[in-house]
């Protein structure tokens, strides 16, 4: 793999540093971020459900290698994002003032430790990504390896995706739309392209919360060189922007579920009564870095109640036209 200068620069730093941190599980864990795990989790549960409704084939073994991959893919993407950001000191003290979201700044761990950190997480996705493939042929495996690519593409290269203002859309097409493609191939052993118009309420779900976070980090990432929808838009725009996709991502789960998964409509009257009241409550937050925390608490929340609602209506819609 070629040498890039982020590279070079993570190895000068470690050359002019000494008395590193012993890497603990503790470090493990905040890298990993399983409270973000819901934005790669939804995605294969809509997958798998998708599989056994619409095949009524089901495998818990090869599920429950669908759910593993999702969530290391996840981890890669957090702990790469992380390493990133502190190697470019896009992260510091003065910006960074929870320790919990920027574990390099807070805790002095060797970055080449914490790059092969997220190598390793790829990897274990990758050995389940195999295990898939042998059951269900190599579609799965192909749309994985794209999705591997675009994890070190969002972080890596000469314009990272992270720095550029498609960064939300392409996050939210390959994880809201590749891992229930794959998912549902994996299960199915056959590629449906349907399941990518079926993916997008999560497709927006993660745009989503890819944009809050980018509206909240504007004045780190203006100093840093990076190009977001929201750098440009201004915050004041980018708000606009991100309340008008809330409300729409509520009317697609309803206009989905009104067209192909009719007979789950009752599960969605409870799930919209709350999702409003949470997205009235989202728009009011001015998503600077002050109230970071509470913003990306409350996407997440919201995300994790349409998503699951979205799953329920259509498993709901798959028993009743089975019974």
């Amino acid at each position: 793999m070629k040498v890039t200068s982020t590279e070079s620069g993570a190895t000068n730093m470690e050359q002019s540093h000494s008395g590193y941190q012993t890497l603990k599980w503790k470090h493990i864990v905040g890298l990993a971020a399983p409270h973000t795990w819901p934005a790669s989790v939804l995605p294969a549960l809509l997958g798998i459900t998708l599989g056994v409704t619409l095949t009524g084939r089901w495998d818990f073994t090869i599920s429950a290698c669908l759910l593993v991959i999702a969530i290391m893919m996840q981890c890669a993407v957090n702990t790469f994002n992380d390493y990133a950001d502190f190697i470019k000191n896009t992260d510091t003290l003065e910006n960074s003032d929870d320790p919990s979201d920027a574990i390099l700044v807070y805790n002095k761990l060797r970055p080449k430790t914490i790059r092969m950190l997220g190598c390793s997480f790829l990897l274990i996705a990758a050995l389940a990504g195999v295990w898939v493939t042998v059951q269900s042929g190599f579609i799965p495996l192909i749309i994985g390896a794209i999705g591997g690519a675009t994890v070190l593409l969002y972080s890596f290269g000469k314009l990272p995706i992270s720095y550029m203002p498609l960064g939300e859309l392409v996050s939210g097409f390959v994880m809201g739309g590749l891992i229930p493609l794959a998912s549902y191939a994996a299960l199915a052993s056959r590629l449906d392209f349907t399941v990518l118009l079926y993916s997008l309420p999560l497709i927006i779900s993660i745009a989503l919360i890819m944009n809050v976070n980018n509206i909240s980090d504007i004045e780190r990432d203006i100093p840093a060189g990076k190009k977001t929808l929201p750098v440009l838009l201004g915050r004041k725009k980018a708000r606009i922007l991100c309340a008008a996709f809330q409300i729409v991502h509520i009317i697609v789960i309803g206009c989905m579920v009104s067209i192909f998964f009719t007979r789950g409509l009752i599960v969605l009257i409870p799930v919209f009564a709350l999702a409003i009241y949470l997205t009235v409550k989202q728009i009011r937050l001015p998503l600077t870095h002050q109230t970071r925390g509470p913003a990306m608490s409350g996407i997440l929340h919201l995300v994790l109640l349409l998503g699951l609602g979205y799953i329920a209506a259509i498993i709901l819609h798959g028993v009743l036209s089975r019974g």
